[in-house]
């Protein structure tokens, strides 16, 4: 099939709607009625399917908790699992997060990677197929959800609740290239407790599992302190009867906490060289260092593990809220396939209720496994190497999480390229623009030989 001349036109039409789809900010944010996941992933989601109409394709959504895009017809089905919601935007861009700035080559924004660029670029590729009248013997369905970086309620709701069907075999492109066969599994817990002396103390920062709080900050009163002094990137500045306090950290994607320097985590191992006078506070301090330090891994929770074949487990704390005398911790482990995530939850539940903490399980993702030598693998590697010239390249496992997890036999197939900076749930994220042609082409070809 040679669609090359045909995808290579629609390349000023890509990079528009991109900008567009990233000018929309989609955070999840506070429930409304009829936007379980606040107004913008609802906006997100009327944004795509004003696109599909527009390219001639029939959308349907589903309480915006997602839509679907679908093109052709067939007994089977092809399915393409994207999200519309993007994490927080964080600080220090260079650009405006929001605005799709076009710099240096490059498409600026959140989402440009994660997921709008790839979900636009998709769409593009089914577009070429269309246009090129090629008839295909699977439908192709475009799953569209706005919740995939807080749990994926989006499509536990649109396979679950709506019992929709699932597509006979999928992709996601939601990670990088070559293929990912295997995801570790996923468990997130909050960690609680109540006081009855830290009305005066505020601690906060980060603001989702998945990401490493490049800031925290707060402020504590004089005298719970003894002697303080500023030290790895914690900052103590006196006023009146009150330390105001502020860490800085190195944001990356949660699945990967040791490619970050997290915040939250650094002033605590500050703190713990301080005298702290208040019970209470001395007791989240020592819950830190017990437990959490500077570690990635989880060892000082007693779940440090690997297997031979997705790596070690990862731990990140992602968020701490302490204000008006109650704690909040958020916690994110991805765990090795092969190991079980109910070990896992078992002994940080024991740790944490044993120090007198409370302990809520989140959610429990099983891994992702799909064998290297099925049919969509090997498809989809065969593809890859073809349009790359990478002939060694091999299919990896990663940390990450996609929503290949919620199909019955799915993949994540990029649309990071080996050679591209990842700055996914980082500032600054951005998409060579040089990059699209190629990425159309992939996508292209993945669906004609998945779907023909």
């Amino acid at each position: 099939m040679d669609l090359k001349e045909k995808v290579l036109g629609y390349k000023d039409e890509v990079v528009k709607e991109i900008q567009n789809a990233i000018r929309v900010k989609s955070v999840k944010e506070a429930p409304l009625p009829g936007m379980p996941f606040g107004e913008g992933p609802a906006k997100a989601l009327d944004h795509f399917m004003d696109l599909a109409k527009k390219l001639g394709f029939k959308a349907e959504k589903f309480d915006n908790y997602a839509m679907h895009i679908d093109m052709g017809e067939g007994d089977e089905t092809l399915g393409i699992l994207a999200h519309v919601d993007v994490v927080p935007e964080g600080d220090n861009w260079t650009y405006p997060p929001y605005s799709g700035t076009i710099a240096d080559g490059k498409i600026f924004g959140r989402g440009t990677l994660d997921d709008k660029g790839p979900a636009v670029i998709s769409l593009f590729a089914m577009k070429a197929i269309a246009d090129a009248g090629i008839k295909l013997n699977k439908k192709v369905r475009m799953i569209l959800g706005a919740d995939e970086e807080s749990g994926s309620a989006c499509l536990k709701y649109y396979f679950g609740e709506l019992k929709m069907p699932q597509p006979d075999i999928a992709f996601t492109p939601d990670s990088s290239f070559p293929v990912t066969y295997a995801e570790k599994g996923s468990v997130r817990v909050k960690i609680k407790k109540k006081f009855n002396t830290l009305q005066d103390v505020v601690i906060k920062g980060g603001n989702a599992f998945n990401s490493v709080p490049n800031k925290a900050n707060g402020k504590i009163p004089v005298d719970m302190l003894g002697e303080v002094r500023n030290k790895n990137k914690v900052e103590f500045e006196r006023e009146g009867n009150t330390y105001k306090v502020f860490s800085a950290g190195i944001p990356a994607h949660g699945a990967y906490p040791s490619k970050g320097y997290n915040a939250v985590s650094a002033l605590f191992e500050v703190l713990k060289d301080f005298e702290v006078k208040n019970e209470e506070l001395k007791s989240i301090v020592t819950f830190f260092d017990k437990f959490v330090k500077m570690e990635t891994d989880g060892e000082s929770f007693g779940v440090k593990c690997t297997d031979g074949e997705t790596g070690e487990l990862t731990l990140n704390l992602g968020k701490i809220d302490l204000e008006n005398n109650e704690l909040e911790i958020w916690l994110d482990m991805r765990i090795p396939v092969k190991i079980k995530n109910e070990q896992i939850i078992e002994t940080i539940k024991k740790n944490t209720e044993d120090f007198g903490y409370e302990f809520l399980l989140h959610s429990n993702t099983q891994p992702l496994y799909v064998p290297k030598d099925s049919f969509l693998v090997s498809t989809l590697m065969d593809i890859y190497k073809e349009l790359t010239g990478d002939k060694d390249a091999e299919p990896v496992a990663i940390g990450g999480g996609t929503y290949a997890k919620y199909a019955n036999n799915a993949v994540a197939f990029g649309a990071l390229l080996p050679e591209q900076e990842d700055r996914m749930h980082q500032r600054d994220e951005y998409l060579e623009i040089s990059k699209i042609d190629k990425l159309l082409q992939i996508y292209v070809e993945a669906i004609y030989k998945l779907a023909k």
